[in-house]
């Protein structure tokens, strides 16, 4: 089945662009990931959370919680570049397990049609001999 839907001439005219996609979208989420990263170093310090609490209750609730949020954009987003390049190994794994059951099914009538010569010729040349 994957064999016919990766030989089909507009799959390959798209892959091209798929694959452009496919760079823009991990760029995209490596910009993300950094953000994350950036943000919750910058909530997480020490330094800010004593600050916050010596001045006010709500100031320290309100920095958890934007510590919070950038934990969880952190996960998300490292998630999600990992999934997407799994997703992008998976698909050329297949592509490349297509591509060579393509070549291998091409490869094994050659050779069924050499040895069916074969034994032509050797039975042709056995009557030749008698």
């Amino acid at each position: 089945r994957w064999q016919k839907i990766f030989m089909i001439p507009l799959w390959s005219k798209m892959a091209v662009f798929w694959n452009k996609m496919f760079l823009t979208i991990i760029v995209l989420l490596i910009v993300l990931f950094l953000d994350a990263v950036r943000e919750v170093r910058k909530y997480s310090s020490v330094h800010v959370n004593e600050k916050a609490a010596n001045v006010n209750t709500n100031a320290f609730d309100h920095i958890q919680m934007k510590l919070f949020r950038s934990q969880r954009n952190l996960y998300l987003s490292g998630f999600s570049l990992f999934l997407w390049l799994v997703l992008r190994r998976t698909v050329t794994l297949l592509t490349q397990l297509a591509k060579g059951m393509t070549s291998h099914a091409a490869l094994e009538m050659q050779v069924n049609d050499a040895t069916e010569a074969a034994r032509k010729y050797m039975a042709e040349n056995e009557r030749l001999q008698e």
